[in-house]
């Protein structure tokens, strides 16, 4: 079975009267960056900074805050060389983003959890091919802007419920960030779980901060980074991964090398346009842990190769696939994190 690799912007201001939504996309657009090649700062307390608006009152009891992947988008700064970050006053970028957004929030969240996703001043892949030690010493902008949309997030719309942190590639990497340095003790023992795909986390890393990150070992742990990367072909690692030092099997929970079965994998979660609707593949692949990495054999790697991506994500390596091939395993584990998570808080209670 083959795997298509497919990858609006809805304001809600609208609700809070046209005097509050023309402040607010004044705030966000702002005259020009405070360095060179630098857009405005987002500003959280406007709706249009985050993805569908801010929901004041929100329905259910857990929520997922995301931060979105490299959107892909090659914005051009004033003397029309590649920008290095997005501009999210742009609606140009808003919408680059806005179907990896929909589909996360219509899959994980899909009635269960309430979603929050800010936008974000992102490197762009002109930043990432300037080299790893560039990409790094310019991480520190979107890394600030996700820090404070996430302050924003648990000072005025979190509401002391439990969440999980979920994100993808440029994503997970500032969540990574967010989780070392940026939460917390009080809100730390809120976190159900943070599933970072597509993350690269060293031994180095892990070793900065034992109490923050601290890897899955297992289906119901809880507090804990859920991270893979996978391949189809072991050989085909991204130049950015290194050595990881984390990878769990999201099939069998495994960090070892015990492979989980075809018919074991839950599935892959996409939109079927003749149904109109999101539909579940089951069965996919096979799967287990190699060198810190996850090998999916059964993946045909021509499905979500990109040539124009090559120099970062050759052949074979199934990045652009992370959040996805296991999204109906992953649903399925954040309700078993959610239940572990309230049964060990009840049993701290003592009811």
């Amino acid at each position: 079975m083959r795997i298509s690799f497919r990858n609006m912007f809805s304001a809600a201001a609208a609700r809070m009267g046209r005097a509050v939504a023309a402040w607010c996309l004044l705030a966000l657009a702002g005259c020009g960056g405070p360095a060179e090649g630098l857009p405005e700062a987002p500003d959280y307390a406007c709706p249009e900074s985050w993805y569908g608006g801010l929901e004041a009152n929100p329905g259910h009891g857990v929520d997922i805050f995301y931060v979105y992947p490299t959107s892909g988008s090659a914005p051009a700064d004033a003397d029309g060389e590649p920008a290095l970050y997005t501009d999210v006053s742009d609606s140009t970028e808003r919408l680059a983003a806005e179907s990896n957004l929909r589909y996360n929030r219509g899959v994980y969240a899909a009635g269960d959890y309430n979603f929050f996703a800010p936008y974000y001043r992102q490197l762009t892949m002109a930043a990432y091919r300037r080299g790893a030690a560039a990409a790094d010493s310019l991480a520190a902008v979107p890394a600030q802007d996700v820090r404070r949309a996430f302050r924003y997030y648990m000072e005025h719309l979190n509401g002391g419920r439990p969440f999980m942190l979920l994100g993808h590639s440029q994503g997970s990497s500032m969540l990574l960030e967010l989780l070392a340095e940026g939460v917390t003790d009080e809100e730390f023992d809120r976190m159900i779980a943070a599933y970072l795909f597509g993350c690269r986390i060293t031994a180095e890393r892990l070793a900065a901060a034992p109490q923050r990150i601290r890897p899955a070992r297992g289906r119901d742990d809880v507090g804990v980074a859920v991270v893979f990367n996978s391949l189809s072909d072991p050989s085909a690692r991204s130049p950015w991964t290194g050595e990881p030092a984390v990878c769990i099997n999201p099939v069998n929970w495994r960090t070892d090398s015990v492979p989980s079965l075809r018919e074991e994998h839950l599935g892959a979660i996409r939109f079927d346009r003749q149904l109109g609707a999101y539909a579940t593949r089951p069965a996919l692949t096979r799967a287990w842990v190699e060198g810190g990495f996850l090998i999916c054999p059964d993946i045909d790697p021509a499905e979500c190769y990109r040539e124009e991506f090559a120099d970062l994500f050759p052949r074979g390596n199934l990045h652009f696939m992370d959040s996805w091939l296991f999204s109906a395993d992953i649903r399925a584990n954040m309700a078993e994190r959610t239940a572990a998570y309230r049964a060990l808080k009840l049993g701290r209670n003592g009811r």
